[in-house]
C-alpha cells in the first residue's frame, strides 16, 4: 500500500507532496503538464535507470522519497537483505540523483542500491503505460501474461521445461562431438596411442625424478659425507675426549650431589638426557657411515633413468605430474576411440531420453497453459462487459512450437473480435487503439486477482477512448480501486470522477524557467471545475452541470 511520495527537484517540479487514497488516486491536468512526471518519479524510486538530466535546472540534486506498508512476504523480504522495518510501521525509498549524476539509494534508512530496489520493486507497484498497449501488440508477450495468469504452476513446469531443453542440449553437443570428422578423430587416437605408449614403457611414478635427484646429489657427495661422518663420530665416540665420555664425567659428577637441592637435580637430570642423545647419534652416524660407499653403476642408472624422465617431460607438460596427466587423458581417449561405436549409441540413447522427457515436462506444461487459457478468456469476456465490449470476444491460441524450445512446445497468441458476426483474429490486426487499451485494462484486472496485491499505476491508459466507452472505463477502474490501490494518471473526466484523493498538475513560466506544480484538489465545486475542464475546456455551465452528475453517478455505486 502505498503511502507518500514527496518529490523534490526532479524534472520540472520544484516540490511536491502527495498522499496516496487507499482507493483511487488521480493526476489530472492539461495536455503537456507533466501527468506522466508523477510516474517517472515513481519509477526513480523504485530503482529505474537514470542520469543528471532528471535533476530540475539550477538544482544541485534531485530527491524523491517513496512510503509505503510492504506486505509481509515483502517485509520478510527486507528482512533477508538487511533492510528490515519494524511491525506496523511504514518502509521508505529514498533517492537522490546530483546535477554531476551520482545516484544514492536509502532502503528504510540504509544505505543499498538502484539494482536491489529494483529487484523488489514489482512487489510494491505495477505501473501500466499506453507502451503496454503497444506490448500487447507482440505476442511473445502474450505467452509471459498467460503463464503469469497461470501462477505458480507454470512457474515451476516452465522451470522443468527450460532444465529438460537444456539437458537435452547437452546431450545434443555431446552426440555431435562423438560423431565429428572421422579423420580428426583418427588423428587424435593416434597421437593418443603414440604417447601412451611411450609413457606406459617409461612407467613413470609420481615425484619419481624428486627422489632420484636427491640420491644423485647423494652419490655425487659420497667423499664429502663420508669424511663428515667420521669426524662427526669421533667428536661423539672417539677413543680421547668424546662427548660421550664428557657428558657421562658431568652425569656422574651432578647426581652425586642431585639430593640437596632442586637445581642440582634438573642439571644432573640434563645431563644424563644430551649423554643419552649423544651415544644415539653415534649409533646413528656410524650405521650411515657404514653405508656410505661410493657406486658408479647405481649413480649411472640413475642419471640414465633421469634423463628419460627429462625427455618425458620436455615432450609432456614440463614436469612428471603433467606426464601422468598426459597418460591419463590419451587412456581416455584410446578407449573412446576403439569403443567409438559403442559410445555413439549411447549417446544416442542418451538423446533419444532427453527429448523424450522434454516432450513429456512441455506436455505438462501445455496442459497447465490451456486450462489457464480457459479461465482467461472466461473472465476476459466478464471484464468485456463492463468495459462496453459486451459483443467481443477474445480467445487464446497455441500455435505449435517445432522443436520444442526452452519455453515450451507452443507459442501463444491472443485473439480478438470486436462485432458479433466477425471471425475472432489476432489482436495485432484487428484492434484499434481505442480497443487496445480496453482489453489491456480486462487483462490487468484479471491479472490483478492472480497475483500479490499491489498497488496498481495507470499511466494514460485511456488513450483513443471517449463518450460512453470512456464512463464504461472510468466506472471499471472506480470499481477496480475499491478492492485494491489504484493510482491513475488520465485525460479522461470519466475516470477522475472516481478519485478518493484528486491532484492536478499545472504547469508555469516565470523568469525564463517552467516549473510544474502538484495541488490536490477537495470539495465538490472544485472536483466540478476540473472535470467540467477536463470535458470541454471550459467551466461553463453546462460543463459544470455534467461534471456534477457524473460526480453523483460515481457516488452512488456501491463499493
Amino acid at each position: 500500500m502505498l503511502r507518500r511520495l514527496e518529490i523534490e527537484n526532479y524534472g520540472l517540479i520544484d516540490r511536491a507532496d502527495i498522499i496516496f487514497s487507499e482507493a483511487a488516486t488521480i493526476f489530472t491536468g492539461e495536455t503537456g503538464s507533466g501527468k506522466t512526471m508523477i510516474i517517472g518519479a515513481l519509477a526513480f524510486a523504485l530503482g529505474a535507470r537514470a542520469n543528471a538530466d532528471v535533476v530540475r535546472r539550477g538544482a544541485a540534486r534531485a530527491v524523491v522519497t517513496l512510503a509505503f506498508d510492504p506486505e509481509p512476504a515483502l517485509a520478510a523480504s527486507f528482512a533477508q537483505m538487511g533492510f528490515d522495518v519494524d511491525a506496523g510501521e511504514e518502509a521508505t525509498i529514498v533517492r537522490e540523483m546530483t546535477d554531476a549524476g551520482k545516484s544514492s539509494v536509502r532502503l528504510n534508512g540504509r544505505a543499498s542500491t538502484a539494482s536491489s530496489v529494483r529487484a523488489v520493486s514489482q512487489n510494491i507497484l505495477e505501473i501500466v503505460g499506453q507502451h503496454e498497449a503497444q506490448h500487447l501488440l507482440v505476442p511473445g508477450y502474450h505467452l509471459e501474461l498467460l503463464d503469469r495468469f497461470a501462477g505458480v504452476a507454470a512457474v515451476g513446469a516452465l522451470a522443468t521445461v527450460a532444465e529438460a531443453h537444456g539437458t537435452l542440449a547437452s546431450r545434443l553437443r555431446e552426440h555431435g562431438a562423438l560423431q565429428g570428422d572421422e579423420r580428426e578423430a583418427q588423428r587424435g587416437y593416434d597421437d593418443a596411442r603414440y604417447a601412451l605408449d611411450e609413457i606406459e614403457d617409461a612407467r613413470p611414478e609420481p615425484d619419481e625424478d624428486i627422489r632420484l635427484t636427491e640420491r644423485s646429489r647423494f652419490l655425487n657427495n659420497i667423499e664429502r659425507i663420508a669424511t663428515a661422518l667420521r669426524a662427526a663420530h669421533e667428536a661423539l665416540a672417539g677413543d680421547e675426549a668424546s662427548a660421550t665420555e664428557a657428558f657421562g664425567t658431568a652425569t656422574a659428577a651432578l647426581r652425586g650431589i642431585a639430593e640437596i637441592g632442586t637445581d642440582l637435580s634438573d642439571m644432573a637430570a640434563v645431563a644424563g638426557l644430551l649423554q643419552s642423545e649423544a651415544t644415539e647419534l653415534a649409533v646413528r652416524i656410524s650405521r650411515e657411515l657404514d653405508a656410505t660407499q661410493s657406486d658408479p653403476a647405481e649413480l649411472e642408472a640413475i642419471n640414465a633413468r633421469l634423463n628419460v624422465l627429462d625427455r618425458l617431460k620436455g615432450k609432456y607438460g614440463g614436469s612428471l605430474a603433467s606426464v601422468l596427466a598426459r597418460a591419463e587423458r590419451a587412456r581416455v581417449t584410446v578407449s573412446e576411440f576403439e569403443r567409438r561405436d559403442e559410445l555413439v549409441a549411447e549417446s544416442l540413447a542418451a538423446v533419444v531420453r532427453a527429448r523424450t522427457q522434454l516432450e513429456r515436462d512441455a506436455r505438462v506444461l501445455t496442459e497447465i497453459r490451456e486450462q489457464a487459457a480457459r479461465r482467461l478468456i472466461g473472465c476476459v469476456a466478464d471484464e468485456f462487459r463492463e468495459l462496453a465490449l459486451s459483443s467481443a470476444r477474445f480467445d487464446v491460441a497455441f500455435p505449435p512450437l517445432n522443436p520444442v524450445g526452452p519455453a515450451g512446445a507452443e507459442s501463444v497468441e491472443f485473439s480478438f473480435a470486436a462485432n458479433v458476426g466477425e471471425p475472432v483474429r489476432p489482436l495485432a490486426r484487428v484492434a484499434s487503439g481505442g480497443e487496445l487499451s480496453r482489453v489491456l485494462l480486462a487483462l490487468v484486472v484479471v491479472l490483478a486477482g492472480a497475483r500479490e496485491q499491489t498497488a496498481l499505476i495507470f499511466d494514460e491508459i485511456d488513450a483513443g477512448i471517449g463518450g460512453t466507452t470512456a464512463t464504461a472505463v472510468g466506472a471499471r477502474v472506480g470499481r477496480l480501486a475499491r478492492a485494491g490501490q489504484v493510482v491513475c494518471v488520465t485525460h479522461l473526466a470519466q475516470l477522475a470522477t472516481w478519485a478518493d484523493r484528486h491532484y492536478v498538475l499545472e504547469k508555469r513560466e516565470s523568469r525564463g524557467s517552467t516549473t510544474i506544480s502538484v495541488r490536490e484538489i477537495s470539495g465538490g465545486e472544485r472536483r466540478s471545475a476540473e472535470l467540467a475542464r477536463m470535458l470541454s475546456g471550459e467551466t461553463h455551465e453546462v460543463a459544470l452541470a455534467h461534471a456534477r452528475a457524473l460526480l453523483r453517478d460515481a457516488a452512488r455505486v456501491e463499493p
